[in-house]
């Protein structure tokens, strides 16, 4: 997660990044509900997709959604190293 927030932090429009403790809160509450599926319309460069996918259980899909491909790449080896990728279906 640090890692990605650093890369986000670099971004030209970082301004619309999610925070830590958002990521957290956001963990905990996917966690509570006991959510196994979710979508994510608008994920930028990942953060709170990477928060999701790894509060979800391992057979557990998101379904995430951008118009900008580019961001969610810079994400992508993170979520990869992290282990989640197979969790997201990106379109």
């Amino acid at each position: 997660m640090r890692e990605l927030r650093e890369i986000t932090a670099k971004h030209p429009w970082n301004i619309m990044t999610t925070s830590a403790d958002e990521g957290q809160f956001l963990s905990l509450l996917l966690k509570l509900i006991g959510a196994k599926n979710t979508m994510e319309i608008g994920v930028y460069t990942g953060y709170s997709l990477l928060a999701t996918a790894l509060a979800l259980p391992d057979d557990g899909k998101i379904i995430a959604m951008d118009i900008n491909r580019e961001n969610y790449e810079l994400a992508l080896p993170v979520i990869q190293k992290a282990g989640a990728a197979h969790k997201i279906d990106f379109r």
